[in-house]
């Protein structure tokens, strides 16, 4: 899949999971909980999912579990959240979540708030 269309994918994925929310609840709500919880703290950290897909996994291959799509690579794994809107990176080695520049943070420095397409 070309790199331009991880937006594209992943927006289309997120549509389809929030319009179908009753699918999967407990895990929407567990979701919305978290954004209300940390979403001030994510618009503060807003990424191009473009840029984090061809950064950290340029040759991904993606699938969805629950609320999340998988962007798979070897290094790393992008975890996006298709009802809040956030995701995070996981380093494969490391076995933990990363910050933008690769090395572990905190809870709090590790979820990013996907930009809008208008915001990009």
């Amino acid at each position: 899949m070309s790199h331009d269309d991880s937006k594209a994918l992943y927006s289309e994925a997120s549509k389809y999971y929030v319009e179908n929310k009753e699918i999967d609840p407990l895990h929407y709500d567990k979701s919305m909980e978290r954004k209300e919880k940390y979403g001030e703290i994510w618009e503060r950290n807003k990424v191009n999912i473009n840029e984090i897909i061809d950064e950290f996994v340029p040759n991904f291959t993606a699938r969805e579990h629950n609320e999340k799509i998988i962007f798979i690579g070897e290094d790393y794994n992008v975890i996006a959240d298709m009802a809040a809107g956030y995701l995070r990176i996981y380093d494969n080695n490391a076995k933990m979540y990363v910050k933008l520049d690769g090395t572990p943070g905190k809870d709090s420095e590790t979820h990013f708030k996907i930009k809008k397409r208008e915001e990009m």
